[in-house]
Formats: structure tokens, sequence, C-alpha cells
């Protein structure tokens, strides 16, 4: 009987951890977003649309001295400590597919966001964290690629605009930008059950991830992914 109880002890205290990094990368999100005249942080900049260089959100908050975080010298190595954009409960690996369902192990790896700023020093920053984001629908979701796609817009959404809908989330356990797509949401904690999400508000909590709602859902309350079609 103590070996079951232990093991749910030590996955409370795994997501407990989670929750907290959460809340902290929810308070480096809002301190930029203030620092750069209310707008979020781009979800990445990408060379392929015409950035001047390759930077992900936890690279920029990492070099903008918003959060620690532990450097990576390549795509495939994985720092051997904790940071705040490692989920505990996430798996000790870089993704090698994209993931096909939300219980998919590959959700559950890192994303490694390059920084390209100064390329002779360049290094890769894991995460284990997608953003409620896409590569060029801001009218859609707050987060978006810089430059877009298809638009090759660098118009980012601004934070007051989405943080009006408390129940937005910011980020969740999952990977790199949902981008549209439902699996990239990941069951990790819990015996793979569960996901934890951050908000606008700054709250985080977990939910049982098969009832998560579609990040295409226009009705939902309690978890708003997308802006209203009414919204600017």
């Amino acid at each position: 009987m103590l070996l079951p109880a232990l093991s749910m002890a030590k996955e409370k205290a795994r997501s407990i951890v989670c929750l907290s990094n959460m809340k902290q990368i929810g308070v480096a999100l809002t301190i930029y977003s203030d620092d750069h005249n209310d707008l979020l942080i781009p979800a990445e900049y990408d060379l392929r649309n015409g950035a001047k260089f390759s930077e992900g959100w936890p690279t920029i908050l990492y070099s903008g001295k918003y959060l620690s975080g532990q450097r990576s010298p390549t795509y495939y190595s994985l720092p051997a400590g904790n940071s705040v954009f490692r989920c505990p409960s996430g798996l000790p690996a870089v993704f090698s597919f994209n993931p096909t369902s939300r219980d998919d192990l590959e959700g559950a790896k890192a994303w490694p966001f390059p920084s390209g700023s100064n390329p002779p020093k360049r290094f890769f920053i894991d995460c284990w964290y997608g953003i409620n984001g896409s590569t060029g629908r801001p009218q859609e979701w707050p987060f978006t690629r810089i430059p877009m796609d298809g638009s090759r817009s660098t118009a980012l959404v601004k934070r007051s605009a989405a943080a009006r809908y408390t129940r937005m989330p910011v980020i969740f356990d999952g990977f790199w930008m949902h981008n549209g797509k439902d699996e990239r949401i990941n069951a990790r904690h819990s015996k793979a059950t569960r996901s934890n999400i951050l908000f606008f508000d700054n709250s985080a909590a977990g939910f049982d991830t098969f009832r998560i709602p579609s990040v295409h859902d226009k009705k939902s309350t309690n978890i708003r992914w997308r802006f209203p079609e009414t919204a600017n």
C-alpha cells in the first residue's frame, strides 16, 4: 500500500512544481509586455519568413533576463538540471515527430528553441510547454510567429486585448505551439490523464486532458482558447 501512495505523492509534487513554473513564466510574460508597449511576446522569429535571426519565446525571455534558464549547446543535447521551462513530468528527450494524439509520448518531449541573435554563440533553450498561438492567425489565437506565414505581417497582439478573456490560455503542458492542432496538448500528469494550463489572469490549474475543449471551440467559457470572431 505504501508504494502506490508514495507514487501518487511524487506525481502530485511534480504537478505542483509544473504549476509553479507556469506562474513564473506568466509573470515574466506580463513584464515583457509592460516593457514592450503592451505587445505580447512573439511565439518565435522565423528566418524562412524573413526574420533577421531565429528566436523563440523562451530564448527571448532568457536573453532579456526575464527568466533564468539552462542553455543547450546543440539541438539534441539536454541540460541536466531543472528550469522553469522544464515540466518535471515531461520526458527527458527532444521530440522526434509531431504528436498525433493528446497521449502521444512525443508531446511530452522538449522543443529546442534556437537563439540566433548572436550566431557565434548560438544556443538552445529546451521547453516542455506549448504556447497558445499559431504561425499566422492572430485573429484566432493570441501568440504568433513573426513574420507570419502567408501575410509576412509583424503586427503582434496586445496583451490588454487578450487579457480581457481571463480564461484564455497562455501556455499549456504540450508541444511548441498548438497552431490549431488539439493533439499538441499533452496528457502527462496523473498517469497521463491530466494537463496543466496557465491563463491570462496568471492562474494555473490542472484539467482532465481528454475533456479540455478543442482549440477551435468557440463556446467554452471555462477554457477559451481563441478570440471570439467579433474581437479585433
